[in-house]
């Protein structure tokens, strides 16, 4: 038998997918930035399926739930796992989430597309990437510091050049 689903609420996907041998993809839309630039806010959709912490990598996009917030969930990347603790990190905040229990993840996604936009989330070049973007995320301040400064001295050197 097959079950065509066309639309379920979070709440239903949730209760359904809470054995995780049910697979069934949910379509979800931002409504933050956390996840900039990657994740657009109601522009991109966010295919997740259910997972378990063993399906789930560093640097992976995973949906977690987040009591603590008005939506009840969390699309963030997963940033660390230590003593059956996750932690997550959106790609757009300066410091990762409060670790919650690994009950709480819920899923990862699978893809992203928008406008212009189609991210295979399960790619080698994705994964790499996600991790690139985790184990770098302390050079956040640095990096961005040095983009102002070398944006500041091209004004000041097109300035110059354009004056003499």
């Amino acid at each position: 038998m097959e079950l065509e689903v066309t639309k379920l609420s979070l709440t239903e996907w949730i209760s359904i997918t809470q054995n995780k041998d049910i697979i069934i993809p949910i379509t979800l839309h931002t409504t933050s930035g956390s996840m900039l630039p990657v994740i657009r806010i109601k522009e991109d959709t966010v295919i997740v399926i259910p997972c378990e912490l063993k399906d789930a990598h560093i640097g992976d996009i995973v949906l977690i739930r987040k009591l603590d917030t008005s939506a009840g969930v969390v699309l963030h990347r997963l940033y660390r796992i230590k003593n059956g603790k996750i932690i997550t990190l959106g790609d757009n905040m300066r410091q990762p989430d409060n670790e919650e229990n690994v009950e709480m993840l819920l899923g990862r996604a699978i893809s992203i597309t928008g406008p212009r936009k189609n991210i295979d989330c399960e790619s080698r070049l994705q994964r790499i990437l996600g991790k690139i973007i985790v184990y770098t995320y302390r050079l956040r301040p640095i990096i961005f510091f040095m983009r102002r400064v070398f944006c500041k001295l091209d004004r000041v050197i097109r300035k110059t050049k354009a004056h003499g």
